[in-house]
């Protein structure tokens, strides 16, 4: 009797675990996908997000992002909303930037990173406070998923509408306590 009790619990334990990895891990959420690459990025559409990103990330000591479609599943799913404000964790645990620029066909990937970037004059290592900045350079993120939607509620007056930006990040960044480890200027 106290072998086969031993055996469930053991059972039980190891389904616990396989439960508790599929819950913890983006890599492994179950998201609806729109394309190989999780949204409806293009190759090269990955590689200009990665390396905008990275480009940033090495000027502050932080390891390279690598893609996750989960990740760019739930940007797509968020992007597609076109509402102009942050998801507040719906999509899961992840950090979040968002940015948006008009006409469209004028606004790119490099110009979203870009706003992202331009935010680290604003960032005091004495206070820091989280953004945008702080979550692209966040050195215990690894990985990233992007997308884009064009929307014509955003700037309703410019013909054309605007580019959506989201990424999502795992693990997410700006986590009070920690920047001084993980926020390097």
């Amino acid at each position: 009797m106290a072998r086969i009790q031993a055996l469930l619990l053991s059972l039980l334990c190891l389904i616990f675990l396989q439960v508790s990895d599929v819950l913890a891990s983006p890599a492994q959420t179950p998201l609806l996908q729109t394309s190989g690459n999780g949204s409806r990025a293009s190759n090269g559409d990955v590689t200009s997000y990665l390396s905008a990103h990275n480009t940033v990330r090495a000027k502050h000591h932080a390891v390279a992002l690598k893609w996750n479609n989960n990740l760019a599943a739930a940007a797509q799913k968020w992007a597609d909303k076109c509402v102009f404000k942050h998801s507040g964790g719906t999509l899961g645990p992840f950090g979040e930037n968002l940015a948006a620029g008009a006409p469209a066909s004028g606004y790119h990937i490099a110009n979203a990173v870009q706003s992202w970037a331009n935010e680290a004059p604003q960032y005091d290592p004495k206070h820091p406070v989280p953004s945008h900045f702080t979550q692209m350079v966040w050195k215990a993120t690894t990985e990233v998923g992007c997308a884009v939607n064009t929307c014509s509620n955003i700037f309703p007056k410019i013909p054309g509408g605007a580019a959506y930006y989201v990424c999502e990040y795992y693990p997410q960044g700006n986590v009070i306590g920690h920047f001084p480890q993980n926020v390097e200027v």
